[in-house]
């Protein structure tokens, strides 16, 4: 495929990321010139823009907007969070799930055995904190995070997680597997949903950015904002390594160690590093902004400023920004990998679109997985696109080259296994906001 050469002047960079990867991009290097001014921000729910990518019709639960939707999802999320660092502090492999969804207006905090009486006033709710209802757990986390390992370890499974409730694990079974079992160490196994029941019409390829600006989500330049091009994937959340050097997460699988990455239009961005073990993650030796791009995968004008990092809950609402896809909303959480025994985070997430006819694909890896402010106004960080599920293909919006995949169904490397998680390479990082 034929890049075309800037005329501007370009930074170059060194360091490492990670993104569903596409077909690759023959690159040529650029040069070096000042970043342009970034677009202002349009809020997601302003009728007529072109940045808005929620789904159509009102929101779920009887929210009478997204926006108040994404306020009790916070709210949800903040006392979630104290309850998790109450538990870590007190050495306790509990809760074993938190559900978070917001149509619920309550958390829900499922606990295996009884609640020592230390933790109780932790769990109760607060005056202007979110009601709490704690349940009872079937299994352990121990028990369930033995099961996830023996699953995964089998090589049958491509997906095993636990159920939220604490009831069991459930898995989607790899291509071919033949060992289906029921159980795993006496846990019950149950299979994920699969297969699309009906599917989206394609979204036809119209041409790329060419509207004459100074940067857009295709051809980006220095500091690069979160969900913009790479030649097989997207840039992910800019970071500033625990030794304060720049870089940009993205997923592990779009480049190997010490490969250079490149930018939409074929300029050098800096060289892949960091790989985890643990999750689909790597950087990019790159400087990002405190900015994602919003809007269509076709795009100089939409973006929003980044408004911190935040914890990954089943439950959740949750949008993409891939670059060939463009921002995409409508997708809830609905397994999270299990705590370490030491309670620091999984490191993946699974999610999936409740109509079964969109979502995130190839060029999409090492995209933003974000949630909205209550004012739907900034973005708050919490993974980057992983993988999509064989079983769930549809058709592609955005950017749909001939035999590009998508699928409602996908895991997503999570942000605070990647902060937060000592096995991880980008421990003790922070995500630069704007």
């Amino acid at each position: 495929m034929k890049v075309r050469r800037k005329q501007r002047r370009r930074a170059v960079v060194l360091g490492a990321v990670l993104v569903l990867t596409g077909s690759t991009i023959t690159a040529a290097a650029g040069g070096e010139q000042p970043a342009a001014n970034p677009p202002e921000p349009v809020p997601r729910d302003v009728p007529g823009a072109s940045g808005t990518q929620l789904p159509k019709g009102p929101a779920p639960g009887g929210f009478v907007s997204w926006p108040d939707l994404f306020g009790m999802q916070q709210r949800l999320n903040t006392k979630a969070t104290k309850i998790l660092a109450a538990t870590r502090a007190a050495h306790q492999d509990n809760p074993v799930g938190i559900v978070a969804a917001p149509e619920n207006r309550e958390l829900r905090v499922y606990w295996h055995g009884t609640v020592p009486d230390s933790m109780r006033h932790r769990l109760r709710s607060r005056a202007g904190e979110v009601p709490v209802k704690v349940l009872p757990a079937r299994f352990s986390t121990a028990s369930l995070r033995t099961a996830v390992a023996a699953l995964t370890a089998s090589g049958a499974t491509s997906m095993a997680a636990p159920q939220p409730d604490g009831s069991g694990v459930v898995v989607r079974w790899a291509p071919g597997a033949r060992e289906r079992s029921r159980t795993a160490d006496g846990v019950p196994v149950s299979l994920a949903p699969g297969a699309s029941p009906r599917g989206s019409q394609a979204v036809p390829l119209t041409g790329r950015c060419n509207d004459g600006a100074g940067r857009c989500r295709e051809d980006d330049i220095p500091p690069y904002y979160a969900g913009a091009r790479i030649s097989n994937c997207s840039v992910g959340w800019p970071l500033r390594l625990a030794n304060n050097v720049a870089a940009l997460l993205t997923a592990g699988h779009c480049g190997a160690g010490g490969s250079i990455a490149y930018d939409g239009g074929g300029d050098v961005m800096g060289g892949y590093g960091n790989h985890s073990g643990g999750s689909d993650h790597a950087t990019i030796g790159a400087t990002g902004a405190g900015r994602m791009w919003d809007g269509t995968w076709q795009n100089s004008t939409f973006t929003k400023p980044i408004d911190r990092w935040g914890g990954t809950f089943t439950g959740n609402h949750i949008c993409t920004s891939g670059s060939r896809s463009g921002a995409l909303c409508g997708f809830t959480i609905n397994y999270v990998d299990p705590a370490d025994s030491s309670g620091m985070p999984g490191a993946n997430a699974y999610a999936s679109e409740a109509t079964a006819q969109y979502g995130p694909g190839q060029g999409d890896s090492g995209g933003p997985v974000f949630s909205l402010t209550g004012d739907g106004s900034r973005v708050i960080a919490l993974g980057t696109v992983s993988a999509g599920s064989t079983d769930t293909r549809v058709p592609c919006r955005g950017e749909n080259w001939p035999g590009r995949k998508c699928y409602w169904n996908f895991s997503f490397s999570r942000v605070d296994y990647a902060l937060t998680n000592l096995f991880s390479p980008v421990y003790g990082a922070r995500v630069v906001t704007g």
